[in-house]
C-alpha cells in the first residue's frame, strides 16, 4: 500500500507540475497580450493571446501521438519522463523571450513556437498519468482515482493562479515580474522529474512483454492498430474530452478575462474569483468520482452533458450580473458542470482502450477532443462574448455537449472494447 501510495503521489505531484507549465500562460494572457502584440485595443490582444494559448493545443494531437507510441512501445514511464523534460525547458524558455518592443516580429514568432513544443509535451501528460497510475492500482476505484488524477491538473492551475495573484499583490511595479511565474514553472519541472524517475514500469506494461499477440503486432505502429481497431473509440472520447475540456478550460483560461473585460475587476480580484471556482472544482471531485464508481461513468456522464445544456446559459447570465451573490453562485454552478462531466472522464476512456493499445488510443483521442475543442474555447467565448454579449460563451458549451450526446447514440454498441 506504501508503494501504491508513493507511486500516485509523485504522478499527481508531476501532473501538477506540469498543468502548471502549460496553465501559467493563461493566467498571464492579457500582460503577454500586450506585450506581444503591437496593438492598442485590450479586446484584439486578448483575442490574441487566447489565439496563441489555442495554437498550443493544435499540437497536442501529434504530443498524443508520440508520446503513445513511446508509452506503448517503450513504456509509460519513459513517456511520462520525457514529456515532463520537455515541458520544463519550453516554459523556462518563454521566460526568458524579450518583448515585441525589443525584437519586434520575432517575439510572438518565438513565443508561438515555444507554445508548439509545450503543446507536444503536453500531449504525453494528463491522460498518460492517468494511465500509469490506474494500471498501478488494477481496478482499485477508478472513478475516485481518476477523479484525483484530474484534480491534480487543476490544482496546477489553481497553483499557477496563486503565483498570479501574488506577483500582482507583491511586485505589481515591475513590468517583468510575470516572467518569474514562467521560471519558477521549470525549475519545478526539474523537481517533478526527480520524482517520476524513481518510479516503477505498471505491471500490466510489464504483463505484455510476455505477450506473443501483442509482440507479433508490435512492429505495426499502435497509432494505426488504433485507427482500424478501435476507430469507433477514438472518436467517442474524442468529444468526451472536447465537452470535459471546453468546461475546464472556461474556468481555467476564460473566466479571468470575463472579469476583468465586463465588470472591470482588477487582475487580483479577477485571479481571486478564478481561484475559487477552481477550489471548488477541485473539492467537488473526488465525491462525484466515488459517484460514477457506484452509479456507472457512462450515466453520469451523460447526466452531465444534460446539465451543460441546461445550466450554461443561467450561469453566464449570472456571471454577468452586478450583484457578487449572483456571481457566486454563478461560479459554484460553472465549477459542479465542469467537476461532474470531469470526475468519471479518465476512466471511461481508459476502459475504451485495449492494453495494448490504451496510451496511444488515449493519448490521440483525448488530445484532439482539446485541440479541437478545449483549447479552443477561451478564444471561442471571448469572440461570443464580444459578439453576441456576456451570455455567448454558454452556447458553445451547449453546442459540444449535445454533440457528444449525439455521437454516443450514433456509436452505441461499436466500441471495440467496452
Amino acid at each position: 500500500m506504501a508503494q501504491k501510495r508513493k507511486i500516485v503521489g509523485s504522478t499527481v505531484v508531476g501532473n501538477i507540475v506540469e498543468y502548471y507549465d502549460f496553465g501559467v500562460y493563461a493566467v498571464f494572457a492579457p500582460t503577454i497580450g500586450a506585450l506581444f502584440f503591437p496593438h492598442h485595443n485590450g479586446y484584439t490582444n486578448d483575442i490574441l493571446a487566447l489565439i496563441v494559448f489555442a495554437i498550443g493545443f493544435l499540437m497536442r494531437p501529434l504530443g498524443g501521438i508520440i508520446f503513445g507510441h513511446i508509452g506503448d512501445v517503450f513504456g509509460r514511464k519513459r513517456a511520462l519522463t520525457t514529456s515532463i523534460i520537455g515541458m520544463a525547458f519550453a516554459t523556462s524558455s518563454i521566460g526568458l523571450i524579450p518583448s515585441y518592443d525589443e525584437i519586434g516580429l520575432l517575439a510572438p514568432i518565438l513565443l508561438v513556437t515555444i507554445r508548439l513544443l509545450q503543446g507536444i509535451c503536453i500531449g504525453g501528460e494528463g491522460a498518460g498519468s492517468a494511465v500509469f497510475i490506474l494500471e498501478h492500482l488494477d481496478g482499485y476505484k477508478p472513478g475516485l482515482i481518476g477523479s484525483i488524477v484530474m484534480a491534480s491538473n487543476m490544482m496546477g492551475t489553481l497553483m499557477a493562479t496563486f503565483v498570479g495573484v501574488f506577483i500582482s499583490q507583491f511586485f505589481d511595479d515591475n513590468p517583468q515580474s510575470w516572467r518569474y511565474a514562467f521560471l519558477l514553472g521549470g525549475a519545478m519541472g526539474v523537481a517533478g522529474l526527480y520524482l517520476r524517475y524513481g518510479l516503477s514500469e505498471t505491471p500490466i506494461f510489464n504483463n505484455l512483454k510476455y505477450d506473443a499477440e501483442y509482440q507479433r503486432k508490435k512492429k505495426k505502429l499502435p497509432i494505426l492498430r488504433v485507427l482500424e481497431e478501435s476507430w469507433a473509440s477514438v472518436l467517442l472520447i474524442t468529444f468526451l474530452a472536447g465537452v470535459a475540456t471546453a468546461t475546464a478550460y472556461t474556468i481555467r483560461a476564460y473566466i479571468n478575462i470575463f472579469f476583468i473585460r465586463f465588470h472591470n475587476f482588477s487582475p487580483r480580484d479577477s485571479l481571486l474569483l478564478t481561484s475559487m471556482c477552481l477550489v471548488v472544482f477541485i473539492l467537488l471531485l473526488p465525491g462525484l468520482g466515488i459517484l460514477s464508481d457506484k452509479i456507472g461513468y457512462k450515466k453520469v456522464i451523460i447526466a452531465a452533458c444534460i446539465g451543460i445544456m441546461g445550466l450554461a446559459f443561467p450561469v453566464f447570465y449570472l456571471l454577468s450580473c452586478d450583484n457578487i451573490l449572483s456571481i457566486l453562485l454563478g461560479l459554484l454552478l460553472l465549477s459542479f458542470i465542469a467537476a461532474l462531466i470531469s470526475a468519471p472522464a479518465y476512466p471511461y476512456a481508459i476502459e475504451s482502450f485495449a492494453p495494448s493499445l490504451r496510451y496511444s488510443g488515449i493519448a490521440l483521442s483525448w488530445n484532439t477532443g482539446n485541440a479541437l475543442f478545449g483549447g479552443t474555447s477561451p478564444a471561442i467565448a471571448a469572440f461570443l462574448a464580444g459578439y453576441i454579449g456576456e451570455t455567448g460563451p454558454s452556447l458553445y458549451l451547449m453546442c459540444i455537449s449535445f454533440m457528444f450526446l449525439l455521437v454516443s447514440v450514433l456509436l452505441s454498441g461499436r466500441r471495440s472494447h467496452i
